[in-house]
C-alpha cells in the first residue's frame, strides 16, 4: 500500500515541493524531538505564537515519535465567554467526515448488506432513471456526476435557515440531469456522500449517526465523536464558528442537518487515536460480527485511484493522495461556515496531523506540512 501510494505521488508530483518556499519559521530536531513547551492551551506550534483571547483560533493532534505533547491549542473557543480552544475542544470537521462514510458504506459492503457496483437507486428508489444510475462506487470516489445540492440551496435564500435530511433528498431527487456520464470523469461532489448516508440508513434501518456511533466511533475508543443531524446539538466545548468579514468577526454556523458528506464533530484527543488507529491499520469488526482488513486497507482498497485530469488530484475512499512538504501522505481539507479542518497521514513515516479550526483564515495545509516535517518552531 506504501509503496503504491509513493510511486503514485511521485509521479503525479513529478519531484516538486509546494511548500518548500513556504516553510520558514523552523526549528531543528533535538534528541528525541522538538523543544515544544508544554503551555499549549493557546499556542500555535508551528510560529511559537499565542492567540490571544480575544481571537478564534484551533486545536490540533499530531502522531510523531519523540515529540511531546501531541495535542494542544490556541485561540478563543467561544469570544463571548472567553472559553480557550484545547485538546477537548469540540469542533466541525466538514469534509474529513467523508471517510467516516465511506468506512460505514465498506462495513456494510463486507457484510453483502449492500453492493459497492450497484446502482444507488436499487437503494434509493425515489431518485429517477437517470440520477439513479450511478454505482455507489462511483459515489464514493466523486465520478457519479450528481448535481450539487449546495447551491440550489443557497440560491434558494435557505444559507442561514435549518434544512433537513428529508428536505435535501426530495431536491436531489426532483433533479434529472447528471453532470457527465457515470465513471467518465472526477468531479468532487458533496452530493454523492449525502446520497450514502441514506444509503447506510435504508440498508442497516439505523441513521448514520446512529450506525457510525455504534460500529465505528465507539470500537475505535473515540468516545466525543459524533455525527450531528440535528440542531440545537447540545454538544458540551463546542467551538463557536466565526468568520470575518469587512474587519468584523460574526458567528458562522449553519444548522444544515444533512450528514455524510459533513457533520462529524470531534475533539483534538479523539483524532489523536483516529491517527493511531491508521497507523496501526486495525482491523474493524462488522454489524454481522465479521472481521475486516485493516481501516487504511479498506479505504484505500482500490488498486487504482481516480485522478483528476485538471488538478492531478488521486482520490480513493474518503481520502486523497496528497504530498506534503517532504511526506506522501492520505489526507482531506474540510470546511463548513466559520470552521475549517485538515488531516494527513503519512505511512512511510508513521505520522500524522490532524489541524481544526473556528476561523476561516488559517493556511491548514501549509500548518500540517510544517508538522509533518517536524518543522516546529521552540515555543517560548
Amino acid at each position: 500500500m506504501r509503496e503504491v501510494l509513493t510511486t503514485l505521488l511521485l509521479s503525479v508530483c513529478a519531484g516538486t515541493n509546494a511548500y518548500a518556499d513556504t516553510i520558514v519559521h523552523a526549528s531543528a530536531p533535538t534528541g528525541a524531538g522538538i523543544v515544544v513547551n508544554t503551555q499549549t492551551q493557546r499556542t500555535d506550534p508551528t510560529s511559537g505564537t499565542v492567540g490571544a483571547i480575544s481571537e478564534p483560533g484551533c486545536s490540533w493532534a499530531l502522531l510523531y515519535q519523540g515529540i511531546e505533547p501531541e495535542t494542544g491549542g490556541w485561540g478563543a473557543a467561544d469570544l463571548e465567554t472567553g472559553r480557550l480552544n484545547g485538546v477537548d475542544t469540540v469542533f466541525n470537521i466538514a469534509s474529513i467526515s467523508k471517510q467516516f462514510t465511506a468506512l460505514a458504506v465498506l462495513l456494510l459492503a463486507r457484510d453483502a448488506q449492500l453492493d459497492l457496483d450497484q446502482a444507488v437507486m436499487h437503494y434509493l428508489p425515489q431518485l429517477d432513471k437517470e440520477l439513479g444510475k450511478p454505482t455507489l462506487r462511483q459515489l464514493l470516489r466523486h465520478t457519479s456526476g450528481m448535481p450539487d445540492y449546495i447551491d440550489p440551496l443557497i440560491d434558494a435564500g435557505r444559507e442561514t435557515e435549518a434544512v433537513t435530511a428529508v428536505e435535501t433528498l426530495e431536491l436531489v431527487a426532483g433533479q434529472h440531469h447528471l453532470h457527465f456520464e457515470p465513471g467518465s470523469r472526477f468531479e468532487y461532489s458533496n452530493t454523492g456522500y449525502f446520497l450514502l448516508a441514506q444509503v447506510v440508513e435504508h440498508v442497516s434501518g439505523q441513521s448514520l449517526a446512529s450506525f457510525s456511533r455504534q460500529y465505528i466511533f465507539k470500537p475505535l475508543g473515540m468516545p466525543y465523536t459524533l455525527i450531528v443531524d440535528h440542531y440545537p446539538s447540545g454538544i458540551n466545548k463546542l467551538a463557536r464558528g466565526y468568520q470575518v468579514k469587512a474587519g468584523q468577526t460574526h458567528i458562522n454556523e449553519p444548522t444544515w442537518e444533512q450528514t455524510g458528506d459533513g457533520q462529524v464533530h470531534t475533539n483534538a484527543s479523539d483524532m489523536l487515536q483516529w491517527l493511531r488507529r491508521l497507523d496501526s491499520n486495525t482491523p474493524m469488526t462488522t454489524p454481522a460480527g465479521k472481521q475486516t482488513a485493516g481501516i487504511l486497507s479498506l479505504l484505500t482498497s482500490d488498486t487504482e485511484p481516480v485522478v483528476d485530469a485538471d488538478t492531478r488530484k488521486s482520490y480513493w475512499n474518503g481520502l486523497e493522495a496528497m504530498k506534503l512538504g517532504e511526506q506522501i501522505t492520505w489526507a482531506h481539507s474540510g470546511g463548513w461556515g466559520g470552521y475549517r479542518s485538515f488531516m494527513a497521514y503519512a505511512p512511510a513515516s508513521h505520522r500524522g496531523v490532524v489541524i481544526m479550526c473556528n476561523t476561516t483564515g488559517a493556511n491548514l495545509k501549509r500548518m500540517a506540512a510544517q508538522m509533518l516535517d517536524g518543522r516546529l518552531q521552540a515555543l517560548p
